[in-house]
């Protein structure tokens, strides 16, 4: 670690904008993405949060969605469908510790499948390597 901290073009350190780029799961990921211009690793840590908690999210809709319409045609599946979001939850919010836990500490940490899209959606564009 340095003692002089690199600063994104939020004007917080890369590491600190990173743990917030995963604070609100997708939401905060959407915030960094669209506002990060300069520093590549808070791009991605943006990135890899919409990305991977988007998917959670959709997933937990999912599950509920099919929890609340079992209710009416297959009452037997609702506890199914009910506890597979809760885990889907769990499995989020744990997932959503170790982020922040490792994106604060400036590890470079890769959720898998999520990591690959993320650097593909990262990559800056044309337009963007012209910003000062």
């Amino acid at each position: 670690m340095t003692s002089d901290p690199i600063y994104s073009s939020t004007g917080l350190s890369s590491r600190v904008a990173a743990a917030l780029a995963y604070s609100g799961w997708w939401v905060t990921g959407s915030i960094f993405w669209w506002l990060e211009r300069r520093d590549r690793a808070v791009c991605f840590h943006a990135v890899q949060a919409v990305v991977a908690f988007g998917f959670i999210a959709l997933l937990i809709a999912l599950c509920a969605t099919l929890a609340a319409l079992s209710l009416s045609f297959l009452p037997s599946m609702f506890a199914f469908f009910a506890g597979a979001a809760a885990l889907t939850w769990l499995a989020g919010v744990l997932l959503w510790g170790i982020s922040m836990w490792k994106a604060a500490r400036g590890d470079e940490w890769r959720i898998p499948v999520a990591a690959e899209w993320a650097e593909r959606l990262s990559r800056p564009t044309a337009s963007a390597a012209a910003l000062p």
